[in-house]
């Protein structure tokens, strides 16, 4: 048992250093240190959150499970970026514990005319359309957001994290952005149960996008 214990002990103090083998400690978050390149959502470090008002005393948040994006990001001028986002608006995830109901909230909420109406409006996508700097890592890009067969333009906050290189992807540069953006429901067609649900709605992103090769 104890040659055990010295061998877990060994491998334990070995793995960090191969799994961190070529990864640097600390993002480069100047924003001509990353690539000029396409990059794709890394889906599994990435989350996208929206937020309402629930009875005037809580937050109520809800996150989407199935999204997607593609950034083409010009390290040189960041202005001239562009991306897209497609968000699934029936695949939610909820705090909503009740093995009692028929029909689970989460499938509701993406169904039902009232809300996101997913079987008519399958997809929610956001393209930019202009980006501005607003400080050294902040910035704002303004989009046509397609809600319920609904286009308007939206103001995203944007927060860049830096770049960084792992060993599992290779040579290709990671990025990372956290983002956030308000709006009103109702300016696309949701009006319900405005006495219990705010019209206001806050969009909380936080990911990492990996170069494409």
């Amino acid at each position: 048992m104890r040659k055990l214990a010295i061998a877990t002990t060994a491998l334990l103090l070995v793995f960090p250093a191969i799994a961190h083998e070529g990864h640097s400690a600390a993002a480069d978050v100047s924003l001509n240190g990353a690539d000029t390149a396409t990059y794709e959502l890394e889906k599994t470090h990435a989350f996208l959150t929206w937020t309402v008002r629930h009875n005037g005393i809580s937050s109520y948040s809800v996150n989407f499970t199935d999204f997607d994006a593609t950034l083409d990001f010009d390290a040189d001028n960041p202005e001239a970026s562009t991306i897209e986002f497609t968000i699934n608006p029936a695949a939610l995830q909820t705090n909503h514990p009740n093995p009692d109901k028929k029909t689970e909230w989460e499938d509701e909420l993406s169904n039902d005319k009232k809300f996101f109406n997913a079987a008519e409006f399958p997809t929610i996508t956001f393209k930019s359309t202009a980006a501005a700097l607003d400080g050294e890592h902040d910035g704002t890009v303004t989009g046509d957001l397609t809600f319920l067969g609904v286009t308007k333009p939206v103001a995203i906050k944007v927060t860049y994290n830096g770049v960084t290189n792992v060993p599992w992807f290779g040579q290709r540069d990671v990025i990372g952005f956290n983002a956030t953006a308000t709006f009103k429901r109702s300016d696309w067609g949701m009006t319900s149960m405005k006495r219990v649900i705010s019209d206001e709605v806050v969009i909380d992103f936080s990911g990492e996008f990996l170069q494409a090769e």
